[in-house]
């Protein structure tokens, strides 16, 4: 037997590196095309993915873009806050705030009206003189029969309305980057007061001029568009996107950051009450201020009994109780629930799981492409990339299900 040489061996292993290097430059190279092609179509794909999502926002602010400040250049725009929570089948009108907003005279006027102001209920709703609250004539009599005795008392019809229910506040809060939890106990803060009820709602007054002056600082807006999209969104109202913009064009066109003496504040029927003053900083001070000396008098369904931990266990409970049920599951997401979570993953978690079972009762594909092209910017503009990505992804797959 021949034995091979020492030459004959390393020319036979150059030649098998040869091949073994050919073999992975080709097989690389391979990759490499694929792998391009890959990056192509999803670089495709995201951009009919942005594409789809500015259409969505340009079709919203070509909705109904009839003025609605009319001939007189003055709309009314009445704000209802909604008492509705998880659990809760009837909505009390919480906080009640009537805006004029005059572009003749560049001024703004919020009117309050305390929840606790008389109001006749419909024949066999009343029991109690507790009952006869104006509050309860929307979640007794109905927001429709409520919305009447509020502009009765006002003594002015609104043009257009605003709901924001318990979540959505929430959820506004934390899209306006305030503390979210500290807030809502800073507005609905009653027993402190000597004056109780008027006061906090005279609070409520004050809290939106803050976030009139804060929040149109300038000709250019500091909310932008999708930031007003995504607020929009959260609030329920019969004004379209277009609509509100013009509004919103109007409030900074008035330069309120630097002349904020342009919004008047008042209240129906008057009270005597004080200005005091919000601030997102000093909320833990004046928690402890305004809650320790009566803690022991609250009552334990007050939501100021209830540590964040303690709601939120309850929400994520109701809601897994209850996952299996259609009808809990539509109520959920039309209510926003996910915004009383106040721990992030659990609450986008859910936030995801109430959006995906709401998708699967869309049969209409377009209907279901704005779905999540809304969830889309609402998740990109909080910085939510993880969910975001999964709104893209669902929004890429329909989109190529449509070609």
């Amino acid at each position: 037997m021949r034995i091979p040489t020492r030459k004959t061996i390393r020319d036979t292993l150059g030649i098998i590196l040869l091949f073994v290097i050919l073999f992975f430059s080709i097989k690389a190279a391979l990759e490499f095309h694929a792998k391009r092609e890959e990056r192509r179509e999803k670089e495709r794909q995201e951009q009919e993915v942005t594409q789809f999502i500015q259409t969505r926002l340009d079709a919203a602010n070509q909705e109904n873009d009839a003025d609605p400040f009319g001939d007189d250049n003055i709309v009314h725009v009445l704000l209802i806050g909604l008492d509705k929570r998880v659990g809760q089948t009837s909505a009390h009108c919480d906080a009640i705030q009537l805006f004029e907003i005059n572009k003749e005279t560049n001024t703004v006027n919020i009117t309050a009206v305390p929840r606790g102001t008389y109001s006749p209920l419909p024949p066999g709703k009343g029991t109690t003189s507790s009952d006869y609250y104006v509050s309860n004539a929307c979640g007794l009599g109905g927001i429709e029969y409520g919305i009447k005795q509020i502009e009765s008392i006002l003594g002015q019809q609104a043009d257009y309305l605003v709901f924001v229910g318990f979540s959505e506040a929430l959820g506004v809060f934390r899209t306006l980057k305030l503390p979210t939890v500290e807030t809502l106990e800073w507005l609905r803060h009653r027993q402190g007061y000597a004056i109780g009820e008027p006061q906090r709602a005279h609070n409520h007054s004050t809290f939106l001029k803050k976030m009139l002056v804060d929040y149109l600082p300038a000709q250019d807006s500091a909310i932008d568009t999708p930031l007003q999209y995504l607020i929009y969104n959260i609030i329920e109202t019969d004004l379209s996107f277009s609509q509100t913009q013009q509004i919103i064009d109007a409030l900074i066109a008035m330069e309120l950051s630097t002349k904020p003496e342009r919004i008047t504040l008042a209240m129906k029927p008057f009270y005597a009450v004080q200005d005091i003053a919000y601030d997102p900083t000093t909320l833990d001070e004046y928690r402890h201020r305004m809650f320790d000396p009566i803690s022991s008098r609250l009552s334990k369904k007050d939501f100021t009994q209830l540590t964040t931990e303690e709601i939120q266990a309850q929400i994520v409970a109701s809601i897994e109780e209850k996952k299996n049920d259609a009808e809990f599951m539509a109520w959920a997401w039309e209510n926003d629930v996910w915004h009383q979570i106040q721990d992030e993953a659990i609450r986008e978690e859910i936030h995801y799981t109430l959006f995906t079972t709401y998708l699967s009762t869309l049969s209409d594909v377009t209907a279901k492409q704005q779905a999540i092209a809304d969830y889309i910017l609402e998740t990109d503009y909080l910085g939510l990339t993880q969910w975001s990505d999964k709104g893209k992804a669902l929004l890429s797959e329909l989109l190529s299900t449509k070609e």
